[in-house]
């Protein structure tokens, strides 16, 4: 009898199965299937990963651009915050010179003491004569009694005038000029040997230097101004000092009131009656700082005692 082979049966496996059976020793290695993917395929995938690493970039760019615009947005608000402070100290500083104004002046007579308290009253300008120092018993270098060239003289040292302005890069402008009894070549020595400039009660005409009208919307720097009378170093007092307040000013503008509150014009620095009796009425004034980058402030601000509203 003829023996049959008995056919084996096959277990059913995936193909992933077969594909991961190794292959028997010396056996030669099957070669992997060749890919299926058409050229067009494979450009679209170079394309979209092209694409991916573009997108990547712009998100980056942005990034970068947002955080550099951020801070520039910090550094802007910081400046613009300081030159608010700035502006907010420099009015304050013209407030305490102003809150002097008329006192000590005039030798005890009180209706010059109204018409000197402000020597030159402009739209863009002002200037301010007024005691400073004679409650400080240390201001011994500033006797304003050692001063006066003799009965009913001023009786306020030279440099107890202050005038604010501002100052731009322009070659047309108008000057400040104002006439007052400033000062003059007459010596007067102090007990400690110290040689001053007196006043001689002559009225001249001063010279502070340009200023910029408010109407010139241009960036300039407020100053203030003001007159040295050590004649051991100057030839007299009308040397000028000027220093430096605000930069980045675009406007100052000054506007007087009397007492019933009407706005009073500018009145120049002149002494004739006119100019002094004009000046004479203006009792507050009001001082506006318009700065670059938008900000503006505006106080109101008693001229000596008289503006003070009780």
């Amino acid at each position: 009898m003829v023996s049959r082979a008995r056919p084996q049966r096959l277990l059913p496996c995936s193909r992933a199965a077969v594909a991961l059976r190794p292959a028997p020793s010396g056996a030669p290695a099957t070669p992997p299937a060749p890919s299926t993917r058409t050229p067009s395929q494979a450009g679209f995938a170079d394309i979209g990963t092209l694409v991916g690493v573009a997108l990547g970039m712009l998100v980056l760019i942005a990034g970068l651009t947002l955080s550099r615009g951020v801070l520039q947005l910090g550094e802007t608000l910081e400046r613009e915050s300081g030159a608010r402070a700035g502006a907010a100290w420099a009015l304050e500083l013209i407030a305490d010179e102003l809150a002097r104004a008329g006192q000590g002046v005039g030798g005890g007579d009180p209706r010059l003491a109204t018409e000197e308290a402000l020597e030159l009253y402009e739209s863009g300008a002002i200037g301010v004569r007024g005691d400073r120092d004679r409650a400080s018993p240390s201001a011994a270098r500033r006797p304003e009694a050692e001063l006066l060239p003799g009965a009913g003289g001023a009786a306020t040292a030279n440099d107890e005038l202050r005038l604010f302005l501002r100052r731009v890069g322009s070659a047309r402008r108008p000057r400040a000029l104002f006439e007052a009894d400033l000062d003059s070549t007459d010596r007067v020595a102090l007990p400690d040997g110290s040689l001053l400039a007196r006043r001689d009660g002559v009225v001249e005409s001063i010279d502070a230097g340009p200023f910029a009208p408010p109407e010139r919307a241009r960036a300039g720097t407020l100053y203030r101004v003001r007159f040295v009378h050590d004649a051991r170093r100057f030839g007299s007092g009308r040397f000028r000092v000027l220093e430096p307040l605000l930069e980045g000013v675009l406007r100052f503008r000054v506007v007087g009131f009397d007492e019933a509150g009407a706005s009073v014009p500018p009145c120049g620095g002149g002494d004739d009656a006119a100019s002094r009796s004009c000046r004479a009425q203006v009792v507050r004034v009001r001082l506006t700082l318009e700065l670059e980058g938008g900000a503006v402030l505006a106080r109101d601000m008693p001229v000596g005692d008289r503006g003070v509203r009780r």
